[in-house]
């Protein structure tokens, strides 16, 4: 049986061949699904910093994805290996605790209230 946060996990990969790609709508299907996913379980420090990870290569591959460039591949072979990394990373924290209980660095939603507030 796989963890529940795995779940959310698993919705952190580019969608396939579709007619109208939108870079806004994937990074927030990205940040939503890491949020859900970062709730099940106590993230350590190294945690919360693959997560970072994972979102800023979901928001490069989407731009880049969204611009048509030909480094498209490129981006999707990053956000795949950091999911990678997230998802051992996430193996290894405690589930007894969730993300609310603790606060490390800045979350998700504060760095896209920074980034809305710039627009």
């Amino acid at each position: 049986m796989i963890p529940q946060w795995q779940v959310f996990l698993n919705r952190v990969r580019p969608p396939g061949a579709v007619a109208s790609f939108s870079a806004a709508a994937f990074e927030l299907a990205i940040a939503i699904n890491l949020r859900l996913a970062l709730r099940l379980i106590k993230p350590t420090a190294e945690c919360l910093a693959r997560v970072d990870e994972v979102y800023e290569c979901a928001k490069a591959y989407g731009e880049l994805r969204e611009a048509g460039s030909a480094f498209t591949v490129n981006a999707e072979r990053k956000l795949a290996e950091a999911l990678k990394l997230l998802t051992a990373e996430m193996r290894a924290c405690d589930p007894e605790r969730r993300a609310d209980d603790i606060l490390v660095g800045r979350t998700l939603r504060e760095k896209l209230a920074d980034s809305l507030s710039q627009i």
